[in-house]
């Protein structure tokens, strides 16, 4: 009896192990990426300063009174996430910037593991739950059209909230476990009530090609389940979309000026919109591998997002309606890439477990490929895709095409190596340096394939998995290494150090914020963004505060747009416009506004007085330079 009942309870607990087994690789990814990606606090591409100089505000309401910009944000109450109501007790008890990085630690793992657990729900199938997890990666932003940044929004928005949640709705949605999906939107809404359209689009088209699964009772307990957790923002979000004070030319132009990529992506024809039709004919090549019954599902996803998209399009470009351009539809396409890297995972997956060294080489390469950690191959990847896309068909069709080509099919790996050979050396000609770096990734692909292939000569096959394992984590681990020790370390931004080193664009907001007054208003270049983070000081304007102009009213639009004009900035033309004006100019502007510092980019240089300067930048006072004082030294950073 007692030998029997420690037996059950060892099992038991043996059972209880293995449920919970993911945890450990889903927390090794997590580190992986964080590592690999890189974190950034402030950065140029991103509107994050924006957002702090608005939290900031709400700690300390005596801050930023000359900013347009929050001032705007109180009177349209534009913050409609749960997040920020929370943040004046963040500021006061914790140091928001390491709140910050710890909640984008804690986001990034809920999110992987929502994709692990998306990918198993999709295709029963763990490996390629994990092989999603690796692909998802700030590279992504690259891959489509309309800007989500799925990876990049580590604190605004209050995506990183929202982000898994959406993921997790959809794996318990996908269950057909329909009131803790909505439950789970719900709570989603709270924190980004755009993302949360996006989803109930899909959950609504997947209702009207599927309405009989659900009866009365399913529907009234998913809709009581979304108000009672949407409730605590549900009702302010409808207030703020009955506002109707933002419209007009004037608007309209200011969304093409700062937010053309989310709202007009066909505006400018670049290489992004090549990499994002590549990585969708990706997409599409892994629909004929997947099986039959989740292939129904993802079409349905990806057939609703494209309807967001058209109705983006037709309503931005053709017929401008601002209520729909506010919805920026076309970042509804963060749906379809968690749905498409679920895809190309299981995809991978099957490449991998066969026995063919071309499929594993291929399966290996795509990965990091899509990841884009390999900075030698951002500029060729419509070089590589294409041939990776037609032998991923290739391998798909291989016994059909066997038939009809019997020469091809008994000479394929010759055929793609030679041709892989071929873009490689076109890629050493032009770019010796990036060209070296991929044959070496290539090389240490190979050997990393004979070892997996020894493993599987002498190891036996109940064995087999643990050791296969154990290579892929010494795989990573001297790729992560190897890509880490060429970048210097983790692309970490953090209290103005970036990669340990001191941000010369911090420390002149440190010292702007030691030298002035709460009150006090600067001009700085439009183009330099996030001004705001360490000196919290009113700006004039920059770009990233005329990016949130889709949401502000017209007040805030035309004022703007009066600063950004006075600044000599005209579409396309932030960096000239800004360093091409005279100091008489700018000495007119700060008059103008009432602006008492004045801050230039090098070489960029005004005939002001010298308040401080370092190695980037030039902080002046808004006044002449007196001609006696010329020979007075500068303040430089320690």
């Amino acid at each position: 009896m007692g030998s029997g009942f420690s037996a059950w309870m060892i099992n038991n607990n043996l059972n209880t192990l293995k449920k919970y087994l993911w945890l450990i690789p889903v927390a090794f990814i997590t580190i992986h990426a964080f590592l690999m990606n890189g974190y950034y606090y402030s950065h140029r591409q991103l509107t994050t300063g924006s957002y702090l100089s608005q939290i900031f505000a709400y700690g300390d309401p005596s801050l930023f009174k000359n900013s347009i910009y929050v001032q705007a944000v109180n009177r349209t109450n534009l913050r409609i996430s749960l997040f920020y109501n929370v943040c004046p007790f963040i500021l006061k008890n914790f140091d928001f910037e390491t709140f910050a990085l710890v909640q984008s630690i804690m986001s990034l793992f809920f999110t992987l593991a929502g994709i692990f657990f998306l990918t198993k729900v999709f295709f029963n199938n763990s490996t390629a739950g994990y092989i999603a997890t690796f692909l998802y990666t700030a590279e992504l932003n690259n891959w489509t059209l309309g800007s989500p940044s799925p990876y990049l929004n580590f604190l605004h928005h209050g995506l990183p909230y929202a982000y898994p949640l959406t993921v997790w709705s959809m794996v318990f949605f996908f269950q057909k476990r329909y009131p803790l999906s909505l439950l789970l939107a719900g709570m989603s809404w709270n924190f980004h009530p755009m993302t949360t359209v996006f989803l109930l689009f899909v959950y609504f088209m997947y209702w009207l090609f599927n309405w009989k699964e659900f009866k009365i009772t399913i529907i009234l307990k998913c809709l009581s389940a979304f108000a009672v957790s949407a409730s605590p923002v549900l009702i302010k979000s409808f207030l703020y979309l009955g506002r109707g004070d933002t419209s007009g030319n004037l608007w309209l132009e200011g969304v093409r000026w700062t937010l053309w990529h989310t709202n007009f992506p066909f505006t400018q024809f670049d290489v992004r919109m090549i990499s994002s039709g590549m990585f969708f004919f990706l997409f599409i090549s892994t629909l004929f591998i997947i099986p039959r019954e989740p292939r129904k599902k993802i079409l349905l996803v990806i057939i609703s997002v494209a309807i967001l998209c058209i109705a983006g399009t037709l309503f931005a470009h053709i017929y401008p309606i601002p209520f729909i351009i506010k919805m920026s539809l076309w970042r509804s396409t963060v749906i379809y890439l968690v749905v498409a890297i679920s895809c190309i995972g299981y995809a991978v997956s099957t490449l991998f477990t066969d026995q063919s060294f071309t499929k594993k080489f291929l399966a290996v390469s795509l990965v990091v490929l899509v990841t884009g950690y390999l900075g030698c191959l951002q500029q060729y990847h419509v070089s590589y895709l294409p041939l990776f896309i037609g032998t991923l068909l290739y391998f798909r069709f291989e016994n059909q095409i066997k038939s009809y080509l019997p020469s091809l099919h008994g000479h394929f790996s010759l055929f793609f190596f030679t041709l892989l050979s071929f873009l490689l050396t076109v890629h050493i000609l032009t770019n010796l340096k990036d060209g070296l770096k991929l044959l070496l990734f290539f090389m240490f692909i190979s050997f990393f394939l004979i070892g997996n292939r020894v493993l599987e000569k002498y190891t036996s096959s109940r064995a087999l998995s643990k050791y296969v394992w154990v290579l892929v984590v010494v795989f990573v681990l001297f790729f992560d290494s190897t890509i880490l020790y060429t970048r210097g370390g983790p692309k970490i931004y953090f209290h103005g150090r970036f990669q340990g080193t001191s941000d010369p664009w911090a420390e002149i907001q440190s010292y702007a914020r030691m030298h002035s007054q709460k009150d006090d208003l600067f001009i700085v270049p439009p183009y330099a963004n996030d001004f705001t983070t360490y000196s919290l000081r009113a700006i004039l304007g920059d770009w990233a505060e005329g990016s949130t102009l889709i949401y502000l009213d017209n007040q805030f639009c035309q004022q703007w747009f009066a600063r950004m004009r006075d600044l000599g900035c005209r579409p396309g033309n932030w960096f000239e416009g800004y360093d091409t004006l005279t100091t008489d100019h700018i000495l007119k502007v700060a008059q103008k506004y009432g602006a008492r510092f004045i801050i230039t980019q090098k070489p960029k240089t005004f005939s002001l007085k010298k308040l401080y300067e370092n190695v980037n930048f030039i902080l002046y006072e808004a006044t002449p330079r007196e001609p006696q004082k010329r020979g007075i030294s500068n303040q430089r950073s320690p």
